[in-house]
């Protein structure tokens, strides 16, 4: 009986000390970004422009690029997990300002 209830106390312990390291190492907080907003501006900017229609299909699909690659960079290099803006009704973090920059840099050229 003795070695039953020690191998249920270690097993117990085991498990937490799993958890808390799982936890610990994997976990990432979320945080958001506003695409409409990053979209919407760059409709704006590249709106104004006089481009062509092959012009037009480089910048957009080069936009699409770029932000597909800052979110998941940001995503591992801050260690979060980002969710649209819509999806969250708590206060987090909020990664759009830095999103825009980095896409629009990339957009860019620079």
């Amino acid at each position: 009986m003795k070695n039953i209830i020690v191998s249920l106390i270690c097993g117990l312990l085991g498990a937490m000390i799993f958890t808390l390291v799982n936890n610990h190492l994997y976990a990432r907080p979320i945080a958001v970004v506003k695409l409409d907003e990053i979209i919407a501006s760059h409709l704006r900017e590249y709106g104004e422009r006089e481009l062509t229609e092959e012009q037009q299909r480089e910048v957009s699909e080069r936009f699409a690029k770029s932000l597909d690659q800052v979110i998941k960079r940001v995503a591992d290099e801050h260690k979060v997990t980002l969710l649209v803006s819509p999806a969250v009704i708590s206060d987090v973090p909020d990664y759009t300002n830095y999103v825009k920059s980095e896409v629009g840099r990339m957009v860019n050229g620079n």
